[in-house]
């Protein structure tokens, strides 16, 4: 039984073998064969009205599909607006909407079910990728391999989903006698059964109004009668069903079926009657063709076995077995499984968890090439080279040609030897290392394209808090600069030294020591340099100009209070022994000569003229600077 909702999730506009609740709003049909399970809707009143008023929608079917709906009274008003379309040949179709235009062409192949007469699958090609809707269907092993439309040239074709016939996708119905092996079991029983006298009858207890005319066929042939069956309607169209079937009762073989209102039947009594026409009793055995009774088996059985004293019950069924569907799956390597049938005993979920295994892994599909990537560090800049060279950027790399990815479970990490002068931070990388010189990287499938990208941003936010909180802490201008309180008459100058040097330091934080040391950290390209007047830096030497800086780092505090008029703390009132990294050698200065050191007062004094933007003066002698 069918339980398929009618949409396909790449082409949501189309239904198929559905025709009521959302499927009232697609723009086509599709019918794959006639069984009720797959009617649904197909009648109903809603669906009536709406062909009525509608110029594009149409139902796509087989020729033979077409002449039995039509045979049917109750689906005549489907006559205008049925397209039949041939078998094995790929056909343009166009879905329009009719309300806003708008237009979605498929191409869709009908290929042979093997179910019934006139059952197909529809192989649908379009913007969304290539899908396959098997409806329901009987392959023989190997037979997928014979179906050229399923192939592009001498490869399969690239299929993304697969709506699957999965009523025996079980293990319980992992072998299921093929047709021609079950056909050869009631062949030797009938004929051991007719061959007693012409009053000894077989009655086939056929449970649908069709699907068993491979039966019919081949026991007409071989013992040279006609099957009775009630009714010819629906194979006045089909000339090779209807010369194998009668509705003259004075047969030995045969197919007609009770009326649905009466229930259990005796094996002996015949639909059409349990006497010859001269009133003679008949001898009838019946055989019921089923699949679904011999999967409750425990126990291996034969093709045919004998349930009561004139009945029997041969293994016959016109669906895949497990192993058929698992070769069927295992040959197209579908990404996407989805089940149209729910085995009896089973679940939606068990289906699905089996059917994962069937599925095409997409990390191991065709590469997606992507452009390349950004390259982690940079390679130190050479200026002996020829600018328009570049040649010399792969110095030391082994140069490669573009190459397919290859997706492996596992690789092992590459490493790169770090420059001796800028060691890199230790990272974990997941699983693959990128390779940076080859610049590969690992894709993955696209539906987790946005997941990696979102784990490779976090990774990347990872990396630089590491390198930032593993190393030296970068300086905090603050600890040496604190914000000058200016006069009124000071604030209106355009450039003050609390204009370029912001403060954020609390004002019960001690400093202690000089901090001179951060300031030469690897990272001091990074810090912003603190700005000097034009005026202020006109006539001094380089030489002044860092002793100047130097000294004013050290006692910025100090002066700055005193030039607020307040009066310095008890630990700021004396002067702190200069630490062993202040008498370092690798901070002297050497001393300009005939200079001499500048006191608190004359460096306070110097700092309010800068501050005010005069003119600073410094004369030693006759020496001016």
């Amino acid at each position: 039984m069918s339980s398929f909702a009618g949409r396909m999730k790449e082409y949501p506009n189309m239904s198929l073998d559905r025709f009521d609740r959302e499927n009232l709003h697609a723009r086509a049909y599709f019918l794959s064969h006639c069984h009720k399970d797959h009617m649904k809707g197909l009648k109903g009143p809603l669906l009536k009205r709406k062909l009525k008023f509608s110029l594009t929608v149409k139902l796509y079917c087989s020729f033979v599909t077409k002449e039995l709906l039509l045979s049917n009274p109750k689906y005549a008003f489907w006559e205008d607006h049925i397209v039949a379309l041939e078998l094995e040949s790929p056909t343009l179709i166009t879905l329009i909407d009719e309300a806003s235009g708008e237009r979605e062409e498929l191409v869709v192949t009908l290929l042979p079910a093997g179910h019934c007469p006139g059952s197909v699958m529809f192989l649908v090609e379009g913007a969304q990728g290539t899908v396959l809707y098997t409806g329901d269907f009987r392959l023989a092993k190997g037979d997928a391999s014979r179906i050229e439309l399923l192939h592009s040239g001498s490869r399969v074709k690239d299929i993304k989903s697969v709506y699957l016939d999965s009523t025996f996708y079980d293990p319980r119905f992992y072998q299921i006698p093929s047709r021609e092996t079950c056909l050869h079991a009631i062949r030797g029983l009938v004929q051991d059964w007719v061959s007693k006298s012409v009053y000894h009858t077989v009655w086939l207890n056929c449970k649908a109004a069709y699907g068993y005319e491979y039966l019919f066929t081949n026991l007409g042939d071989e013992f040279h009668t006609q099957i009775h069956v009630k009714s010819l309607d629906m194979f006045k169209k089909m000339p090779e069903i209807l010369s194998h079937v009668t509705t003259d009762r004075a047969t030995q073989i045969h197919a007609c079926r009770h009326p649905k209102e009466e229930g259990f039947v005796p094996a002996s009594r015949l639909p059409c009657g349990s006497s010859a026409s001269d009133g003679t009793p008949l001898n009838i055995i019946s055989i019921k063709p089923s699949t679904m009774w011999f999967g409750e088996r425990t126990q291996r059985t034969t093709v045919i076995i004998r349930t009561g004293a004139s009945s029997y019950r041969a293994c016959f069924s016109f669906h895949s077995s497990y192993s058929e569907i698992k070769d069927f799956l295992s040959y197209l390597q579908p990404i996407n499984i989805y089940p149209s049938v729910i085995p009896i005993g089973r679940t939606y979920a068990d289906v699905t968890e089996l059917l994962k295994s069937m599925c095409r892994d997409v990390s191991s599909s065709a590469v997606i090439y992507r452009p390349l990537g950004t390259l982690k560090r940079t390679r130190p800049e050479q200026h002996t080279h020829d600018v328009d060279c570049a040649d010399w950027l792969f110095e030391g790399a082994d140069l490669a040609p573009v190459r397919k990815r290859v997706m492996m479970q596992e690789a092992a990490p590459t490493t790169l030897p770090n420059p001796p002068d800028e060691p890199l931070p230790l990272t974990h990388m997941p699983l693959i290392t990128g390779d940076y010189m080859d610049c590969t990287e690992s894709n993955d499938d696209d539906d987790e394209e946005e997941r990696d990208l979102e784990e490779e941003e976090r990774g990347g936010e990872r990396d630089e808090g590491s390198v930032s909180n593993s190393g030296t802490p970068p300086p905090r201008w603050e600890e040496f600069f604190t914000t000058e309180i200016l006069t009124d008459s000071q604030t209106s100058q355009p450039h003050s030294c609390s204009d370029t040097s912001p403060s954020h330091s609390t004002p019960n934080q001690p400093i202690t020591g000089s901090q001179t040391p951060e300031l030469f950290v690897d990272d001091y390209a990074k810090l912003p340099s603190p700005s000097i007047p034009l005026s202020a830096g006109r006539g001094l030497s380089q030489a002044e100009s860092l002793l100047i800086q130097s000294e004013d780092r050290c006692q910025g505090d100090a002066l700055t209070n005193l030039d607020a008029g307040g009066e310095e703390s008890g630990s700021h009132t004396h002067q702190s022994e200069p630490t062993a990294s202040q008498v370092s050698s690798d901070f002297d200065i050497p001393s300009t000569p005939d200079s001499h050191t500048p006191g608190p007062d004359d460096l306070s004094d110097l700092y309010r003229r800068l501050a005010a933007g005069e003119e600073v003066v410094t004369r030693t002698g006759s020496q001016s600077l």
